[in-house]
């Protein structure tokens, strides 16, 4: 726009300073050209108005000075007399316009040019009292002719006009342009400068809130989308149609251990093939999903073409973390074995007991042993499945009654008292400690938390050993603690103890009646009251179990 502005007003400069070069031309060449012919004719007829008081008309006009030229023509047109050239060399003059119109009018005018020296004759011509003719000739350059004489002034005319010319437009461009490059963008409207670009800044003020309006709507979405998939546990990665990645949130970013990696290819997260397949089958258009393991964590690949009319614009990869239902899968088909193992051990004494008393070949003294035993493993079947159906519906975390105020002190006095037997025919001391402790919770699992701590520490003590159970509340916690002198537990089997079945000594829980659930339902119980267990032991050493529940009230 600057060159635009400049070069009109430098061009308009230029064309002017033509247009008025041309009219001073001309305008001094018409004024020269008059000023010339007055001359001729004042000259002309001065001295025609000598040649009457004189009897030799050539004598005086030979003797007459003058800067003109001045030519004596007789009235058949030869030449007699010439102040410049040899009249005696003239051809005759009688065919002259000038000379033709003298004779018979009195006077006489013409002009003739020279194309090639670029000049022209002015000549004015008179009839004498004689009967002759005195014309006087005068000699200037055409208009061509006084344009080249003084070419050189124009020259420095135009030149300075041409500088000056290129100074002002530069200035008044930039005086133009000022108020433009100073608008407020902002604020179009708020602008004051030319009244012609009111439409224009109400345009782009218009525009200017569209845009303010499309972005504030696009940072809402953009915000609203990151706030979504920050949140999410699953990762997420969006790519362009070349694997570059448009987007990645922070879960993908920690499943493959990087930074932000907007920008970068898709590959570069992970190499390995079945990555590389769901990124490419995605891309081509079709939906393709994989396993990935990464630091021993087990993920699924789901990816998704981004499609439109015109075709795929990308893809959208879904990470899932499987880890916990591949545990869960493989906690299941344990759990399944387990079950079916620990059912069939006491099932297939029954039957074995039952068919020696079916057939008759049992001893009658016998038979109360056999009817013992049975009732003993159906007892344990009991048990074990009582407490099989206690998990799952730990598991499930549905079907409790409202939580309701329990005295933990006052709970742990009722269960000591009712493994007072167990602990009298086992030889163990039981104690309890603390202070009285209300706390929000489900009773009944509550109870079956401090029971199982309480039983397992009695069954597996020494002869002579104690148990002291503890109720107490400590700085944000209420802390229940169950401390025995058992046979401890090796450091090995000590992350294994709140497995389902698990059992550190598999012939002693058989001689204990133990169902190796008892720690599970203790650790589903701490996870439903939000609680923490505190495992410490070592072999021969006793065993201490603590579980922190959330402050109750005193």
């Amino acid at each position: 726009m600057k060159k635009r502005i400049f070069w009109s007003i430098f061009s308009a400069s230029l064309a002017v300073l033509a247009l008025v070069t041309a009219f001073v031309v001309l305008a001094l060449y018409n004024t020269y050209e008059t000023s010339a012919r007055d001359d001729l004719r004042t000259e002309a007829h001065y001295l025609n108005s000598k040649l009457l008081t004189v009897d030799d008309e050539i004598g005086y006009i030979n003797g007459y000075y003058s800067l003109n030229r001045i030519t004596y023509i007789d009235s058949d047109g030869t030449v007699l007399y010439d102040n410049t050239v040899d009249a005696a060399s003239m051809e005759n003059h009688a065919d002259r316009p000038e000379v033709v119109s003298a004779l018979t009018k009195g006077v006489g005018e013409s002009i003739r040019y020279s194309n090639t020296l670029l000049t022209k004759t002015l000549n004015y011509a008179v009839k004498t009292p004689g009967g002759s003719v005195v014309r006087i000739s005068k000699t200037q350059s055409s208009a061509f002719g006084l344009l080249w004489d003084i070419i050189p002034v124009i020259l420095t005319i135009v030149i300075g006009v041409v500088l000056l010319s290129a100074v002002m437009s530069r200035l008044l461009t930039k005086r133009i342009i000022a108020p433009i490059n100073s608008l407020n963008l902002d604020a179009p409207c708020e602008n004051d400068t030319y009244d012609e670009l009111g439409p224009l800044l109400l345009r782009l003020e218009r525009q200017r809130e569209e845009l303010e309006r499309k972005m504030l709507e696009i940072t809402k979405h953009r915000r609203e989308f990151e706030v979504v998939t920050e949140s999410m546990n699953e990762g997420l990665i969006l790519l362009s149609l070349q694997g570059d990645i448009l987007s990645i949130n922070r879960s993908a970013m920690n499943i493959f251990g990087v930074e932000n990696s907007v920008g970068r290819p898709a590959l570069a997260l992970n190499r390995s093939t079945a990555f590389q397949e769901v990124v490419e089958c995605a891309l081509s258009g079709a939906k393709r999903d994989a396993q990935l393991t990464i630091n021993n964590r087990y993920y699924q690949l789901i990816g998704s073409p981004v499609q439109s009319k015109d075709g795929v614009l990308g893809a959208v990869i879904l990470i899932l973390d499987m880890t916990e239902k591949q545990a869960a899968e493989r906690s299941r088909r344990e759990f399944t074995a387990n079950i079916s193992h620990e059912l069939k051990t006491p099932l297939t004494s029954i039957s074995g007991y039952a068919e020696i008393m079916k057939d008759g070949t049992a001893r009658p003294e016998d038979m109360k042993g056999f009817a013992a035993r049975i009732h003993q493993e159906a007892g344990r079947l009991i048990t074990l499945v009582d407490d099989i159906l206690r998990l799952a519906q730990l598991d499930e975390q549905a079907g409790f009654p409202d939580k309701e105020d329990v005295d933990l002190y006052a709970l742990a006095e009722d269960v000591i008292s009712r493994l007072y037997p167990l602990a009298e025919q086992r030889n163990v001391k039981v104690s309890l400690e603390g202070e009285r402790v209300v706390m929000p919770g489900y009773r009944r699992i509550l109870e079956e938390m401090v029971y199982n701590l309480c039983d397992n520490a009695i069954k597996y003590n020494v002869p002579n050993g104690r148990v002291n159970v503890n109720v107490k509340r400590s700085s944000e916690k209420v802390v229940v603690s169950v401390e025995d002198t058992g046979i401890g537990i090796p450091e090995e089997h000590q992350p294994h103890v709140f497995e389902r079945f698990y059992r550190v000594d598999k012939s002693r829980s058989k001689e204990t009646g133990g169902t190796g659930l008892g720690l599970s339902i203790v650790k589903h119980g701490a996870i439903i009251h939000g609680a923490e267990i505190r495992l410490y032991s070592s072999p021969g050493a006793g065993t201490t179990l603590e579980i922190f529940f959330p402050k109750g009230r005193g």
